[in-house]
């Protein structure tokens, strides 16, 4: 069993990965081949990873975030503009619809042709 700085350190670098978008099965898979620990080990260092980055998330601030996704998004429309790419603006505008709340609300319980399902 390992320490409690071993095991720190694990779950550190587990928590870099997943920030870094690796998914939770390539993390654990590297985990134990990097670490020499049992997949099942591997798995619970991954998963105190990634409940410490759903905690980070969630203390942040909703406002920064959206914030920040705005702006990625008007980039990426300027860049699909200039490239002259009117599918991928149209993707991005409606993106940007949905974060920041304008146009009806498209559920399909609002539908004016209803829920057909039954």
């Amino acid at each position: 069993m390992a320490g409690r700085s071993a095991t720190t350190e694990r779950v550190n670098w587990a928590l870099e990965l997943l920030m870094a978008g690796r998914g939770s099965t390539a993390v654990v898979t590297e985990l134990s081949q990097r670490e020499g620990i049992s997949r099942r080990q591997a798995q619970r260092i991954t998963a105190k990873a990634h409940e410490i980055l759903v905690t980070d998330l969630d203390q942040t601030e909703r406002k920064h975030l959206v914030a920040q996704l705005v702006h990625i998004l008007m980039e990426a429309a300027a860049q699909a503009l200039k490239a002259k790419n009117s599918g991928a603006v149209v993707g991005i505008s409606k993106e940007l619809r949905v974060l920041v709340g304008l146009g009806a609300d498209t559920s399909p319980r609002n539908s004016r042709f209803g829920n057909f399902a039954h």
